[in-house]
């Protein structure tokens, strides 16, 4: 004969809270404050995509991999950019050499550049373009020797010295032509200003000339 446990009369079976939430869900009921234990689906990055984790740190998808991006990411591409061609149609595969200086030279390889400059020559403006270039290349040599020339005159102006260990000024000795070294080097200066204008008018000059025919063949 089996007797009937009190203790297990009426009582109802046990249920893990999360189901519970999932059945209460399903039916509409109010479950109260219990939560389901599931995880939100994981979006779906492509390759090249950004995002920041919760932690505030910077990602980036490659294929089949993820990667921190770092401060000098963005440097690292400016800089990988200077040693490819920027034509579009390029053909040159890891350029080296001669390439790559005519890349950090003028922003294409030696075919591409060859090709885009042919077109000058069928449109007569090969010389102006070769001046023009020849020209720029100058004026900015010369901007560059300006620059030095005016500081060196501006450290005329201040006497030379060093610091001793024991915190004494040791002066040196100028030259007793001084004043003829600073007539000269204005002299020099002027010399290069009155050449810094005759070849940006050049510079002008030719630029006038073959621009639009440039903005065509370099731009697109």
């Amino acid at each position: 004969m089996l007797i009937k446990s009190k203790g297990n009369k009426d009582k109802k079976p046990w249920m893990h809270p999360s189901r519970k939430k999932i059945l209460d869900v399903m039916h509409g009921r109010d479950s109260g404050n219990a939560t389901v234990g599931w995880d939100k689906a994981k979006e779906k990055k492509e390759v090249g995509d950004r995002w920041f984790d919760a932690n505030g740190k910077e990602w980036e998808q490659h294929e089949g991999f993820k990667i921190a991006v770092t401060q000098y990411d963005d440097a690292r591409t400016f800089l990988d950019t200077l040693n490819v061609c920027k034509s579009k149609e390029c053909k040159t595969f890891n350029p080296k050499g001669a390439n790559l200086r005519f890349i950090k030279q003028s922003g294409y390889c030696i075919n591409c550049l060859v090709e885009r400059e042919a077109k000058f020559k069928v449109a007569g403006l090969y010389d102006n373009y070769q001046y023009w270039k020849m020209n720029l290349k100058a004026l900015g040599i010369l901007k560059d020797d300006l620059a030095s020339f005016e500081q060196a005159r501006r450290d005329v102006e201040t006497v030379p010295g060093i610091v001793n260990e024991d915190g004494t000024i040791e002066k040196w000795n100028l030259p007793s032509n001084i004043e003829q070294i600073k007539a000269d080097m204005d002299s020099d200066i002027e010399n290069i200003k009155e050449l810094i204008i005759k070849f940006q008018t050049a510079v002008d000059e030719d630029w006038n000339i073959i621009k639009e025919k440039h903005n065509e063949i370099f731009e697109h």
